[in-house]
């Protein structure tokens, strides 16, 4: 099996020559919702209206702790997976290796089978080489965009964001930033007075990291934060999608637009480095080195994966 699984992999896992690591989230939690219902009709596993398995999410987390991974993204490939197109074609392959007819056992071996050959190419892509990104000759902010867009072909360029601007932040203003993976530690529920109301909480301002394109969940957080009369909010989003957010935000109610401040991550970390670097070409490229160092040193080494680890060439 591992044979066609290979074949299969390279022709339906991969996008513009690059494995895509929503897909082999997706078909790990596809394998492990066959664990408990054997059906090979993708239809009795996806979510009604909805890209995604039913408890995708659950499914995804088994198989992962099942091979001790860690998760690529925290809805295990649900939204970008695009599972419609190729998971029927994966339960095929078990039929033909008889799944259907074949003793309870034997088809947990199949599916372990199966799971061994995603597993291990997700491990991989955690433990692969860094992020490399040549500096000489570039803008701060452009070898920004250039390591957000290599965080993006890993799928962790919410990690690498949040981490780069926790490292931005701590080299800028001096001062301790507390160390926390991504997506934890902000507010889960108005009882939930512990937690951060966004990403970073720096004296009168909230500091929300949003990659993607503009989501109730983002634009409520913003709202609940003006609920503050004094809190400033800077969102940082990904530089193709300033407009789009700018645009969404004047359409929710309790948005304060004179309390708002939207701008790239890659801006945001990339004007500071140059004016720590005095706008000198070799100012730039020792402060730089001042952020990957404290990003791999504070972030990478406590909380994050070695893929994601930035070199400089």
């Amino acid at each position: 099996m591992t044979a066609e699984l290979s074949e299969f992999i390279e022709s339906k896992m991969k996008k513009w020559g690059r494995l895509v690591p929503a897909r082999l989230q997706a078909a790990l939690a596809l394998l492990e919702k066959l664990r408990d219902n054997p059906s090979l009709n993708l239809d009795d596993h996806k979510r009604r209206n909805s890209s995604g398995l039913s408890s995708h999410e659950t499914f995804g987390r088994l198989a992962h702790e099942r091979y001790q991974l860690t998760v690529l993204n925290k809805n295990h490939g649900r939204r970008s997976c695009d599972i419609g197109g190729w998971g029927q074609e994966l339960l095929d392959l078990l039929r033909d290796r008889g799944f259907e007819t074949a003793a309870p056992e034997q088809q947990q071996q199949l599916l372990t089978e199966a799971q061994l050959v995603f597993a291990d190419l997700l491990r991989k892509i955690i433990d692969a080489d860094p992020i490399e990104v040549r500096v000489k000759g570039r803008s701060a902010e452009a070898v920004i965009r250039d390591v957000i867009k290599q965080a993006e072909d890993k799928g962790k360029s919410g990690e690498v964001a949040q981490y780069l601007v926790g490292a931005k932040l701590m080299l800028r203003l001096n001062r301790e930033i507390p160390v926390v993976p991504a997506n934890r530690g902000d507010r889960r529920s108005p009882s939930d007075t512990a937690a951060r109301a966004g990403d970073f909480e720096i004296e009168d301002a909230m500091i929300e990291i949003a990659l993607g394109l503009p989501d109730d969940k983002h634009l409520n957080q913003i709202a609940e934060a003006h609920e503050d009369p004094d809190l400033e909010v800077w969102l940082l989003v990904h530089h193709d999608r300033v407009a789009s957010w700018t645009n969404e935000l004047p359409k929710t109610e309790g948005i304060d637009l004179k309390r708002v401040v939207v701008t790239s991550v890659a801006a945001f970390v990339g004007q500071n480095i140059a004016e720590i670097g005095k706008f000198s070409a070799r100012g730039r490229s020792e402060s730089l080195a001042k952020l990957f160092s404290l990003y791999n040193e504070r972030w990478i080494d406590q909380v994050g994966t070695p893929g994601i680890r930035i070199t400089t060439k």
